[in-house]
């Protein structure tokens, strides 16, 4: 094997490497940021959750002991 081919070969290898490390920390980069959205979005949820519950009078979550007269 020739030298300029060995360096040549070496050369791509580092370069390969390089834009393989590039690659990766873009997608973590990307998946950090979908990190951060998701959160406040299940936050911004939650809130509307909560919010939308007590704006709605449900039934109790609990069984109640007392007769409504009304028959309501």
């Amino acid at each position: 094997m020739k030298l300029s081919r060995l360096v040549f070969i070496i050369a791509a290898v580092i370069v390969g490497v390089w834009l393989l490390g590039l690659l990766l920390k873009a997608a973590a980069w990307l998946i950090n940021g979908l990190v951060y959205i998701a959160a406040i979005i299940l936050i911004i949820g939650l809130i509307g959750r909560y919010l939308e519950k007590r704006r709605k009078p449900g039934k109790p979550t609990y069984k109640s002991n007392v007769i409504d007269i009304d028959g309501k």
